[in-house]
């Protein structure tokens, strides 16, 4: 078998991969072989790699550009908002879901944005699911395979977001590329610039 050389962040072109490891710790990327992984046509290949040694070592994520003056005035309001508790259906401080923490931060700034996480997914212009292209006060939106958009996040840049997170309990930051960040990166389904 042949191996298609991938950065750890690349941007995957087919409708069905399968990812296998290649030497000298790069993935190995071949279609129709048995599955063990699969991305489907767009997404973003962000995973660890196999050191030397064959230790398992983390990819970086691209750095992000400065956040506009719009962006730094939205990631501003957020982080005020960092240790709210998360409240199923709450959309002021003292409880925030993640479309209602999105809303009304944007809110805060001029910009309205609708209340669901679904229809937060139409807001904007669409930016391609690569992080090397997503900026600072982007929405990233993601959903579990087959299902409707379930959550939405506000990217801070280099591969962080800020969101009312149930897993957390609380508004908190997330590294993407840390270990609790491979669902969102795994589920990432679309990113709008709402600013």
């Amino acid at each position: 078998m042949s191996c298609i050389r991938v950065r750890p962040t690349t941007v995957v072109p087919s409708a069905m991969l399968v990812l296998s490891a290649c030497a000298r710790g790069t993935l190995a990327v071949s279609p129709g072989t048995i599955m063990d992984g699969v991305i489907l046509a767009g997404r973003v290949i962000n995973s660890g790699s196999r050191s030397s040694s064959g230790s398992s070592t983390r990819a970086r994520m691209p750095r992000s550009p400065a956040p506009t003056a719009a962006a730094a005035r939205v990631l501003g309001t957020a982080d005020r908002y960092v240790g709210v508790p998360y409240v199923w259906g709450g959309n002021t401080p003292n409880g925030f879901d993640c479309s209602g923490f999105t809303k009304y931060v944007f809110a805060k700034n001029g910009v309205g944005l609708p209340r669901t996480s679904r229809e937060q997914a139409h807001v904007g212009d669409g930016v391609p699911l690569d992080f090397g292209q997503m900026r600072p006060g982007d929405l990233l939106l993601f959903a579990e395979p087959g299902e409707a958009i379930s959550h939405v996040a506000i990217y801070v840049g280099s591969g962080r977001i800020i969101h009312a997170s149930s897993a957390m309990g609380e508004v908190g930051y997330l590294d993407l590329d840390g270990s609790r960040g491979a669902w969102y990166v795994q589920n990432l389904v679309a990113v709008r610039r709402p600013l």
